[in-house]
Parts: structure tokens; C-alpha cells; sequence
């Protein structure tokens, strides 16, 4: 039951804070905005402000800002659909701009008080690859591959792509050392320990210097949002199954195994890896609602570019029935990785 409770908390945060970008937008554009709600269903509880009814819903997965005139033409000078349409773009936008910055501020935080992994070499393994090919502790490592460096986390991200894609051939690892550039080509070799291809080096840890978290942060959020828009290119071409896919409970099921590891040591520990979850929560809803699928963010972007464009809005019928469509195909997929989630908790390892 705590283990549900927590994820809903979670949940809600990062929901809350994606509609919360809507909203304002809204409000300071004037739109009147006739429903802010958290969760879809039946409403359990419901608040009527000045102008905005504020409602919890059954289903706690997902929520919505409904705004006057959102679907449909409006004759009122606070409907959405007479809003310009440069402000109803910021709108759909500000959603997955908001849980962008919600994983930035989150990571801030852990990466101030816990400690980051910079990009500067800390240990290189005398018997693996790295120390072979001459890199030494202190190279600041500034490309992958040609893939440019900032943080740790791309290391290892753009590492893990390069074994996918490239298999045994080197890698090209560029450091800067003493003020100069160096290009080393490192064959990434198998280690049992951790059943996967490494070149044995470690980071420098950076610990309580606020500009370097401030630094860290926005760099380590844009390469979880390249990590997630790689994942759904792999799901959609199908180099990887849609098994792997989670759904809500499986969701429920991570994060109450992530505190419970954590709160096993002690609370801390607890706090720090339901944030940590939470922030990579927030950068997967904030991608996945800019993909132009119908009833999602990047659907309604699409067609307001399309007006921006042509000069005259899409036919709003129309467009109405393909969110419609496309709200049913969502809710069918939720059903889907739903059973997925049930079936993996059930049997396991099938």
C-alpha cells in the first residue's frame, strides 16, 4: 500500500507539473480555462475556483487543462480558438517544457548534495582497453564518436549506442589534456562482472559546488531526452520489442522497488532514488507528449504550426475526430502494456 502511495505522489508531481504548463499559458493569455483535472474518469473530487472547476479523477495516469474552445469554433473573445496562434503554440509546448524543468531542478539538487560524474577521466583500469590505447586520469574526454561531451551521462550513453550500433569496431574517444587535443580509437571489451562491452575508465566526482550541479543538471536532462527519443526510434522500428514497453503498474511496481532498495539503507537513500525516478519519469512524459500522435501535445503543435503556415486553421470538425481517434487508440495501448505489466509480474522472464 506506502509502495502505491508513493507512486501516485510521483505520478500526480510530474502530471501536475506538465498541466501546470498549460494552465499558465492560459491564464496569461487570457483563455479561459474551464477545467484543470488530474487523471481521466469519473471524478472523485472537484473544486470550483473563479472561473476553473479543479478535479481529481479516477484513473490517476495522465490529466488534461480544457480549455473554452479547445476542439471546436467559439464565439466568446476568451475561447482558445481566438487566442493568436503563437500563444496557443507556447501552450501545447509548455507542458513538456515544464517536466524538462522539473528533471533539471531535481537533478540539480542530487547532483549538489550526492555528487555528479564530470566529464574529466578519474580511473582508468590498467587491464582494459582505455589504459591500452594511452588514456590517462585527468583527460577530459570533449567527443564520442564526433558526439560532442559535456557530463558523464554521455559517456555512457553515447558508449552503450556505439556497442548497439557499431558492435567490436573502435571507438573514437577525443580528450583534452594539458590544453591540447587527443584522439584515442578504444575496441570496447566484454566484462563479465557487469555483463556488458566497457573501456575501464571512471569519472572525476564533482560534490557541493552549486554552479557545477546548475551545469550538470542541463546537460545530464538533455541527454536523458536524446536516451528517450533513441528508445522510441528503436520501439517504432522495431529493434526492440514492445514487451519492453511499461505501463502503469509496471511504473508502480519500479518505483515502489526503487525506495524500498533505497529506504533498506536508510531514508535518504530512499528520497534520493523515488527523485531520481521521478525526474526520469518527468523527461520521458515531457518527449513522449511532443511526438505528433493524435490527442498528444505534438498532435495539436502540428496543427497549430499548420495554421501558422497556411494563414487559417485546420477544420476544427475534423481535427476534433482525429484527437477523438486518437484517444481511444492511447487508451488502448494503456490496456495493452497494463496486461504486459500484469503478465511480467506474473511470469516473469517470458
Amino acid at each position: 500500500m506506502l509502495n502505491l502511495l508513493i507512486a501516485l505522489i510521483v505520478l500526480t508531481i510530474v502530471i501536475l507539473i506538465h498541466e501546470f504548463g498549460h494552465f499558465i499559458v492560459c491564464k496569461l493569455s487570457g483563455v479561459l480555462v474551464e477545467e484543470f483535472a488530474i487523471g481521466f474518469g469519473p471524478k472523485i473530487f472537484s473544486v470550483k475556483g473563479k472561473e476553473t472547476e479543479y478535479s481529481i479523477r479516477a484513473f490517476l495516469i495522465g490529466g488534461y487543462v480544457r480549455p473554452l474552445g479547445e476542439d471546436q469554433e467559439v464565439d466568446h473573445p476568451r475561447a482558445l480558438n481566438k487566442a493568436k496562434v503563437h500563444k496557443r503554440i507556447l501552450m501545447v509546448l509548455m507542458g513538456p517544457l515544464m517536466n524538462f524543468v522539473l528533471a533539471i531542478v531535481i537533478m540539480m539538487g542530487i547532483a549538489y548534495f550526492v555528487g555528479f560524474g564530470t566529464n574529466t577521466i578519474g580511473k582508468v583500469e590498467p587491464t582494459m582497453p582505455a589504459y591500452q590505447a594511452g588514456i590517462n586520469p585527468g583527460d577530459k574526454i570533449i567527443e564520442l564518436d564526433g558526439n560532442r561531451v559535456f557530463v558523464w551521462d554521455q559517456v555512457s550513453f553515447y558508449l552503450a549506442i556505439h556497442n548497439m550500433i557499431y558492435k567490436d569496431k573502435p571507438l573514437e574517444v577525443k580528450v583534452l589534456r594539458d590544453g591540447r587535443e587527443f584522439s584515442f580509437y578504444v575496441t570496447p571489451k566484454y566484462d563479465p562482472n557487469t555483463k556488458s562491452k566497457r573501456i575501464g575508465i571512471s569519472p572525476k566526482i564533482s560534490q557541493k559546488n552549486f554552479l557545477d550541479s546548475v551545469y550538470y543538471s542541463i546537460f545530464a536532462t538533455y541527454a536523458e531526452i536524446k536516451e528517450t527519443i533513441y528508445g522510441v526510434v528503436l520501439i517504432l522500428s522495431g529493434k526492440v520489442s514492445g514487451s519492453e514497453v511499461m505501463g502503469p503498474v509496471g511504473i508502480v511496481k519500479t518505483i515502489g522497488q526503487a525506495a524500498n532498495a533505497g529506504f533498506k539503507q536508510n531514508f535518504i537513500s530512499g528520497l534520493l532514488n523515488i527523485l531520481w525516478l521521478m525526474q526520469l519519469i518527468s523527461v520521458n512524459l515531457g518527449v513522449i507528449n511532443l511526438i505528433p500522435f493524435p490527442a498528444l501535445d505534438g498532435s495539436r503543435l502540428v496543427f497549430y504550426l499548420y495554421e501558422a503556415v497556411v494563414g487559417k486553421p485546420f477544420n476544427r470538425e475534423k481535427e476534433a475526430l482525429i484527437h477523438t481517434i486518437g484517444f481511444v487508440l492511447l487508451l488502448l495501448l494503456l490496456v495493452i502494456v497494463t496486461f504486459n505489466d500484469i503478465k511480467n509480474i506474473i511470469m516473469p522472464g517470458r
